[in-house]
């Protein structure tokens, strides 16, 4: 009895976590752009901070946080150590609301440090 109990138990922890799995809309085309964007930030931080950067920066800003007052230094550049942690967060960002079916905002706001060099 306590056999046949148990396998009840697990058949409904199981079918619980299926369903969940069902309950996940990711939008695919999201998440590879937002992880384009990424790879294009994590790959030029050191090297290139130009137009297409801070096009991904302005990106990723929309939907997760970005510390855009730790680049109001005096050559409006990125600082890696502060990169590194908003990466975290853009990562923890990701899959709290992946599932949530993400869709593309229809414009972008641009943080003030960047308003002057976006064309």
């Amino acid at each position: 009895m306590k056999k046949i109990l148990f396998l009840l138990i697990l058949m409904l922890f199981s079918l619980k976590s299926f369903g969940q799995k069902i309950d996940c809309h990711e939008n695919l085309e999201f998440k590879e752009i937002f992880f384009y964007h990424i790879k294009y930030v994590e790959n030029s931080i050191t090297l290139s901070q130009d137009s297409t950067f801070r096009k991904s920066v302005i990106f990723i800003s929309n939907y997760a946080p970005v510390s855009v007052e730790s680049i109001m230094n005096y050559a409006r550049t990125y600082p890696i150590g502060i990169f590194k942690e908003d990466l975290k967060n853009w990562l923890k960002w990701y899959e709290e609301n992946k599932c949530k079916n993400i869709q593309f905002k229809s414009s972008y706001i641009i943080p003030d440090v960047y308003k002057a060099t976006i064309k």
